[in-house]
């Protein structure tokens, strides 16, 4: 194929494969914007769910699994917000799921089940419900000491919130709260964030609810108090203030305390937006009121009727049937003890319709057995018995339900490990046929193995003779060290002990005798007997110096090394320094590696000889944390790193160098010399 054509082939290639990144990376912005926008709770629900389907659809065509199962799983999100795609949600939170375990993703797993835990609670399906809260919850505590990520200790606590909600539907308040406190004690461990702390707060605020069901009402009290003091901290706090106080006060009218509620309810009053901010909150605030007041017989019955019936209407206007339930039995109960047994009919009636559409048995027994007192004869009987029927039923759904998330734990676990069980044996197939590979590649990895040994029995009978020629080195340096330091000690000892005694000894004598003659005579003789006093100290000293062995203190390494560069700059013209580390000791360095860097040595000096034109050579070493700095720097011609193929030169220098498990390095610039920087673990 000609030249150009590859070339040109080569070129569209790398053209093409530059657009599809680029558009890649469009599409995942666009798909990171459009994510935003369905988050964005300034924007109606359709809106946001327009834009989640949008990025849904551009996820699929990037065809990259974590992306769609992001934009999926926030899809199936805000269609959990409408209930009209409740079967929607779970069917995209289901897909969700497979993806999620062929990617292996342990935490969107648990995530994805909380969102189905959510949607079956909105459909009241407490069942379903607690089935994938308590999956969602096992997987989390599998992989709590995995866990780095506070969103996941966060998840997991509002998993845990959750159940306790579920647990006080059934009214398994022991239950209950054993799932609040390991909530609180996980949020705890992590840091005060706003959704932390919203978390919390409904933990807290949760927890009273259940010890007033369980008429403690003090404990109970002192949890509000708690869930207030981390409202407090919040920055968007009017709502959990606000229903925090209600249930303070609704605390107080169970115990009787009616002076506390008035107090509550009137500082929440003196808020004059409520009514516009919250108006169902202070619809429940009128009815309290109207109802403690009742409680209490105050006999202002015209307020009393007035604030009633305002809650009523507010209630009415969005249908909203628990609270229409709920003030229509307080009303009815008005009503009955002032004797307007009509009104009292009216309201027992509706609030038994809208306890029945709201679900909520309590009100609906509470209609129930007004409605028995209210009419007479068969009728009224007819509804008393209805509610000791609904009455019975509830009892034994309560005695049945106590142990019905025990159940739900139990075949749940029985499902995981089931799951498990086919995991790994799916796992064990893979493992067999793994073996049998690995078998096959082991025969010809062997085969392979035995042609690299004859290699390295070489190269290790190579490496045995440069240590032999280290050794011999060193034994012909140490035997002619030897014979120096005995000749230096035999000229010692005849200075010492015959030049300086003969020279003492004349001294001595003449020392002796009695020179007679003028001043100038005598002042001559005595400097005599001085200059020889000094030829004495003279004689002594080089004695001593050459007796000393300091000047032989060096290790026999630096000392080869030192004779080798010596002799090389003689040949290549350049002047030398070897420079060393005072606390570097060379005798604590193995011989392999002191053979290694001396071949590395000559091999540099080699190539600076050959090419580099230096003039002046520098070589240092030092050594850190059992780790030996060797630097060789010239100043020579130099050349391009970068661009220029190593010489056989430097490629001998880093295989040696990787042998020792160091790392090698070469600086070099044209006109600017080159450095060579080596790093061998000792």
């Amino acid at each position: 194929m000609p030249k150009g054509l590859i070339y040109f082939v080569l070129f569209f290639l790398t053209i093409n494969s530059y657009a599809q990144s680029n558009r890649f990376k469009e599409q995942l912005d666009s798909i990171q914007e459009l994510r935003q926008l369905s988050k964005n709770n300034n924007l109606d629900l359709d809106k946001r769910m327009f834009y989640a389907e949008q990025a849904n659809d551009l996820s699929h065509k990037t065809k990259v699994d974590s992306t769609v199962l992001r934009s999926r799983y926030n899809l199936a999100w805000l269609y959990m917000l409408d209930k009209k795609y409740s079967k929607e949600s779970i069917r995209l939170n289901h897909k969700n799921l497979k993806l999620a375990h062929k990617l292996n993703d342990s935490v969107s797993i648990a995530y994805i089940n909380m969102h189905l835990g959510y949607v079956y609670q909105n459909l009241d399906k407490s069942d379903s419900a607690y089935y994938y809260y308590y999956k969602s919850l096992k997987i989390y505590k599998d992989f709590n000491k995995l866990l780095n990520n506070d969103f996941d200790f966060l998840n997991q606590s509002i998993v845990l919130y959750n159940i306790a909600r579920l647990q006080v539907i059934e009214r398994d308040y022991v239950g209950s709260q054993a799932s609040i406190i390991q909530g609180i004690n996980i949020l705890l461990t992590i840091p005060e964030t706003e959704e932390s702390l919203d978390n919390l707060w409904c933990l807290y605020d949760i927890l009273g609810k259940n010890l007033k069901h369980l008429k403690k009402y003090e404990k109970a009290l002192e949890y509000y108090n708690k869930a207030l003091s981390i409202s407090g901290k919040m920055k968007n706090n009017f709502e959990s203030q606000l229903f925090t106080k209600i249930n303070i006060a609704d605390l107080y009218r169970e115990a009787g305390k009616y002076n506390n509620v008035f107090r509550i309810y009137n500082e929440l009053l003196e808020d004059k937006t409520l009514e516009k901010k919250d108006p169902t909150s202070y619809a429940a605030i009128l009815n309290n009121i109207a109802y403690t007041m009742f409680l209490a017989k105050d006999k202002d019955y015209n307020k009393i009727d007035s604030l009633f019936n305002k809650a009523y209407n507010i209630f009415n206007d969005p249908e909203l049937f628990y609270e229409l339930s709920a003030v229509g039995n307080d009303m009815a109960e008005f009503y009955y003890d002032t004797n307007q047994k009509d009104k009292a009919l009216f309201y027992s009636k509706k609030s038994y319709e809208y306890g029945k559409k709201a679900n909520e048995n309590s009100e609906v027994l509470r209609a129930l057995k007004m409605l028995s007192k209210l009419k007479e004869g068969n009728e009224g009987k007819a509804y008393l018995y209805e509610h000791i029927k609904l009455n019975d039923s509830l009892i034994s759904l309560e005695r049945a339900n106590r142990n019905k998330y025990a159940r739900i734990q139990f075949e749940t676990d029985q499902y995981i490990k089931e799951a498990k069980r086919l995991t790994t044996q799916n796992i064990l197939i893979v493992v067999i046929g793994s073996i049998l590979v690995f078998t096959l590649g082991l025969l010809y990895f062997i085969k392979v193995q035995r042609t690299k040994n004859k290699a390295l029995v070489y190269e290790q009978m190579q490496q045995e003779a440069n240590q032999e020629i280290y050794a011999l080195m060193l034994n012909q340096h140490e035997k002619l060290e030897m014979g120096r330091l005995l000749e230096r000690h035999r000229i010692s000892e005849d200075l010492h002990d015959g030049i300086l005694s003969q020279l003492f000894g004349t001294r001595m004598g003449f020392g002796f005798l009695q020179v007679g003659g003028d001043k100038e005579t005598l002042k001559q003789y005595e400097q005599l007997q001085q200059e020889l006093q000094s030829i004495e100290k003279e004689v002594r000293d080089v004695s001593h110096e050459l007796k000393a062995d300091s000047s032989f203190s060096k290790t026999s390494f630096e000392t080869i090394l030192e004779n080798y560069v010596k002799q090389q700059s003689a040949i290549g013209n350049f002047k030398y320094s070897i420079k060393k580390e005072r606390l570097l000791l060379f005798e604590t360095i193995s011989n392999s590696i002191k053979v290694a860097i001396f071949r590395i040595v000559q091999e540099a000096i080699q190539n600076i000889i050959k090419h580099a034109k230096a003039n002046v050579l520098t070589i240092s070493f030092k050594e850190k944390e059992n780790i030996l700095y060797l630097s060789i720097e010239d100043d020579g011609i130099g050349f391009d790193a970068k661009t220029k193929h190593k010489g056989i030169g430097l490629k001998n220098i880093e295989s040696r160098v990787l042998k020792l498990g160091g790392t090698f390095n070469i600086t070099s610039k044209p006109n600017q010399g080159t450095i060579v920087n080596i790093s061998v673990p000792t």
